[in-house]
């Protein structure tokens, strides 16, 4: 088997550089453009090419993961630090400096840049002959809208979870411009609540589009029902557009994409509902997704698991990912030290811990890294493709939501059960909670594994942020997070390019 899903040469859409202060986007090379919208491989190769941009270091490929967002999340070890360390000014949340308004501007403007992206396919599609897509039968325009549908709507939901207040601050505070087409030479700001609710309707339409290609009887074909079948291409008459749904945006994918929408929102009754949508396809229902199961102490570090490959619902392949982190990190002592895990055993508590144990790597004296975006060995295929996905959301977030959700409802044996399933997936004891404990000393465990999940992956300070907590704990010194969930959007005229 060969995996080819995105190594695809990205193609981008033709963008000028106007001067207006939101949007402003025209066509340089209509004839380019004209040809690459003339044949549904043209529709295929420009799909790719979001997904390559979005696992670029602006965006998945570092910013969003294990780059920019994790050091706002407080998992590097910069407390102590002088301001010539990587994310000196990030971990303060000095947002007004030089470093900080830098990661701004780049991830602002690559994200609009993929949205107008996902517009023009969108635009171009509505209007498209349908004969040149030889596999319509099958699902296959519906794949396209489906996927360019959902981009435009994560983009927008991380745009917004960086650059506005949260829900639970201020639910009708300006935010961002809800982009929806193309070109696009101005965009009003919409509230926190309005873009929330645009980027649902997108997720939800994508969801049922992208379904006739994931879940149907007779169409899936097996390609989702394992991580194997999910990111290696299967020996078939299909086309290779329709393969390798582990890294793109998928039925489940978006499901959860969704579940994680509504709880940012503070609708946790839907968000309870598509929470246990996404949950059918876990060991219990489908068995689709599972806990990895593959540790041991006698695994060298080259041979862990790293990425947890089968419970990836949401991740992008970037095919320089290890290469880049490793050059990363370690290219100088300075940067090696700027990526270095802080308060390991105050926060993994339990010895045995695998996260701790089977994740994180020394690098010098005193000095650990997470070992999830360093090159795996192995000549399997899987592991191959493992080595270069870039992790965006994972099936313990869905787990923990509705146990959150459950606690609240009251229902605490069935939240326990599910915390303590994950904590034996994890190698720990169970949590020795049970029907009678407080609300609050459950969810704040959830928290914590919350934290210890996300490591190096950067989701911990949007959970933070969602539910308004008053601080993230910086190596054991509590930061009060008065002001400090929202980046200033940059100040500049935005040009997409």
């Amino acid at each position: 088997m060969k995996y080819r899903i995105l190594t695809i040469i990205a193609v981008a859409l033709p963008l000028a550089c106007s001067c207006n202060k939101w949007l402003d986007i025209t066509p340089e090379d209509t004839t380019t453009e004209a040809q690459l919208f003339t044949t549904a491989s043209g529709y295929h190769a420009a799909i790719n090419g979001l997904y390559q941009t979005m696992a670029t270091s602006s965006l998945y490929g570092q910013n969003l993961t294990w780059g920019y967002l994790s050091a706002l999340s407080q998992y590097y070890d910069n407390v102590s630090s002088d301001d010539s360390k990587s994310y000196s000014f990030t971990e303060k949340y000095e947002y007004d400096s030089k470093e900080v308004l830098g990661y701004g501007e780049q991830i602002w403007q690559t994200g609009y840049n993929v949205i107008a992206n996902a517009n023009n396919i969108l635009q171009h599609l509505a209007e498209a002959d349908e004969n040149i897509f030889t596999e319509k039968a099958k699902g296959e325009i519906e794949l396209i809208k489906g996927e360019a549908l959902a981009v435009r709507a994560l983009i927008h939901f991380d745009l917004l979870r960086l650059f506005a207040d949260s829900p639970a601050v201020n639910k009708d505070a300006k935010a961002i411009p809800y982009v929806k087409e193309y070109p696009a030479f101005f965009s009003e700001r919409l509230t926190v609540e309005k873009v929330l609710n645009n980027v649902t309707v997108d997720l939800k339409a994508a969801a049922s589009l992208v379904a006739i290609t994931d879940t149907i009887s007779g169409n899936s074909n097996s390609y989702m029902t394992n991580a194997t079948n999910r990111f290696l291409v299967s020996n078939s008459s299909r086309n290779y557009f329709f393969t390798g749904r582990g890294s793109r945006l998928n039925y489940v994918g978006i499901s959860a994409l969704l579940a994680r929408v509504y709880a940012y929102a503070g609708d946790m009754q839907n968000a309870y509902s598509q929470a246990l949508e996404v949950d059918k396809y876990f060991e219990d229902g489908e068995g689709w997704y599972k806990y990895t199961t593959s540790f041991t102490d006698t695994d060298s570090e080259a041979n862990r698991p790293h990425k947890l490959i089968d419970e990836l619902l949401v991740c992008f392949y970037n095919e320089n990912l290890s290469t880049d982190y490793t050059s990363t990190v370690s290219s100088s002592t300075k940067s090696r030290n700027s990526y270095a895990l802080k308060n390991l055993d105050g926060i993994f508590s339990d010895s045995n811990d695998a996260r701790m144990k089977k994740l994180v790597t020394n690098v010098g004296t005193d000095v650990k890294i997470s070992l999830k975006y360093l090159e795996r060995s192995g000549s399997s295929s899987l592991i191959s493709s493992e080595n270069k996905v870039v992790p965006v959301m994972r099936f313990s977030e869905i787990k923990l939501l509705l146990a959150e959700c459950l606690a609240k409802q009251g229902k605490m044996d069935e939240a326990v059960a599910i915390l303590d399933k994950l904590l034996i997936a994890r190698k720990c004891a169970v949590s020795g909670m049970n029907a009678s404990t407080p609300v609050e000393d459950f969810l704040n465990a959830v928290r914590m594994e919350v934290w210890r999940e996300n490591v190096a992956e950067g989701q911990y300070f949007f959970y933070c942020k969602r539910i308004n907590a008053e601080t993230i704990d910086n190596n054991g010194v509590h930061v009060p997070m008065t002001g400090k969930y929202t980046m200033q959007i940059p100040d500049t005229q935005v040009n997409i390019n």
